[in-house]
């Protein structure tokens, strides 16, 4: 028995109307998951980036990320011989106030990139960012093409508040002989 053409045409409207449904509902999810852009954080994935960084050789520069979430935090960085050496808070209009966090280490783009490994490293917990096992975990990060530090990192755990954001504004090479 064959299907009658307005049935026929009722079913491909149906399926097509499904289809559309499904990748708007997929977008609004990357959407709010903000896991648009860049690409999956993968062991291989740090690597070859962190590799970059390492060729590019630049140990003297001023870093500017920011990060947000369940809190923001907006930093200054200053990096001389590769050790970081100031770390300022920066306050939404702008003024500038020193920091002496524990481990400074962790805000110049070495740092960046432990923080990438250890968030994926909570992957293999046995509660992952606090979690059951089998919940799903949106790590994307862009590096720079050219110098390989992570642009942006981006970690969603669906279905919670436990997002992260952290966004490199600016990067500077620092001028030969520069201070600090």
């Amino acid at each position: 028995m064959s299907e009658s053409p307005r049935r026929s045409s009722r079913i491909r409207q149906s399926a097509t109307g499904v289809t559309v449904l499904s990748l708007a509902a997929v977008c609004a999810v990357c959407f709010f998951a903000r896991c648009s852009g860049g690409q999956t954080v993968t062991p291989e994935a740090i690597a070859d980036a962190r590799k970059i960084w390492t060729g590019a050789g630049m140990h003297d520069y001023d870093l500017e990320w920011m990060a947000s979430g369940m809190s923001s935090a907006h930093y200054f960085v200053t990096v001389r011989r590769g050790e970081v050496r100031k770390v300022e808070s920066v306050a939404p209009d702008g003024r500038k106030h020193e920091l002496h966090p524990a481990e400074p280490r962790f805000f110049g783009v070495d740092g960046l990139f432990t923080t990438i490994a250890d968030e994926m490293a909570q992957l293999k917990s046995d509660r992952p960012f606090g979690q059951p096992k089998g919940t799903k975990v949106v790590m994307r990060f862009a590096p720079d093409a050219k110098l390989g530090y992570p642009r942006f990192y981006r970690r969603d755990v669906l279905g919670t508040t436990q997002g992260l954001a952290i966004d490199v504004v600016r990067l500077i090479p620092a001028q030969p002989g520069a201070g600090l």
